[in-house]
């Protein structure tokens, strides 16, 4: 259920993309042979454009570089399309999930991070899988685009869930996706009451993931999470995260919402 982050960073490549305001935009480089541009290698004898990278390390590019369609992840030029149309850099490509089998060894590893980082857990099975854009987004609303998708039944009165993510994400991308993902699916668990809470459901799940990105020192998709603007994901972040201070496991994480958020029927919840 996690909304794509596209638009964010191509509301940040806009500024670099723009010709009028390149030398706003550029840095003088400390002109040596030394000094190259991130993406084709030549030396930088004048004025570079600052991008970010794949680990999210501040690096530049020659002004013809900065002009070429940038990575939907980073900030580097792009070289290839995936099957869903997401443009990739070479270094965001070279390291991306593409088969169901590494999906679910991926998915496994997360949910015991979150299991002994954050003390976050749900003992049933989970079905993982992967999908392309036009399946998740049927999922969801048809409108967005969406990176992933946590659907819960209930058959012969046993829950079977499925988490499915995009194909093609990059590792570190697909990481915080399932985090978010998983964090539903310890509240559908723990918390059902506020699973139809759409800011709280979906706060709460991005503040799972911004942790656990925190924890693995995935610096874009911490800042992601940190600008998002949307009422229900980035106010909703906002929202979770101040709510929690310096709470750090699910274990107080489930006591403070059931605080703020308690059960009918309770004293508090009456």
């Amino acid at each position: 259920m996690l909304k794509s982050f596209m638009f964010l960073f191509f509301a940040a490549i806009a500024v670099n993309l723009c010709p009028l305001r390149l030398s706003a935009q550029a840095k003088p480089g400390a002109a040596s042979s030394q000094t190259k541009c991130a993406h084709c290698q030549k030396a930088l004898t004048g004025y570079y454009v600052p991008a970010k990278n794949a680990t999210w390390k501040e690096v530049p590019l020659c002004s013809e570089c900065a002009m070429l369609p940038r990575c939907d992840y980073c900030q580097l030029p792009s070289d290839m399309k995936t099957d869903g149309g997401d443009r990739l850099c070479r270094d965001c490509a070279k390291d991306c999930i593409k088969v169901k089998s590494e999906a679910e060894k991926v998915m496994k590893d997360v949910r015991q991070v979150l299991n002994a980082k954050f003390k976050m857990t749900t003992k049933h099975k989970i079905i993982y899988e992967i999908g392309n854009r036009k399946e998740l987004n049927l999922e969801a609303d048809g409108e967005h685009n969406e990176l992933g998708w946590f659907d819960p039944k209930t058959i012969r009165n046993k829950p079977q869930y499925t988490i499915r993510i995009l194909t093609g994400l990059p590792r570190d991308v697909f990481r915080s996706v399932g985090a978010h993902e998983l964090a539903h699916d310890w509240m559908k668990e723990e918390l059902p009451h506020l699973m139809d809470k759409p800011e709280i459901r979906e706060g709460f799940a991005e503040f799972v993931a911004w942790s656990f990105s925190k924890s693995e020192g995935n610096k874009r998709m911490m800042e992601y999470t940190e600008r998002r603007t949307d009422d229900v994901y980035g106010g909703g972040f906002r929202k979770v995260r101040a709510m929690m201070g310096d709470a750090k496991t699910a274990a107080d994480w489930k006591r403070i919402l059931l605080k703020e958020f308690p059960l009918k029927g309770t004293k508090s919840g009456k």
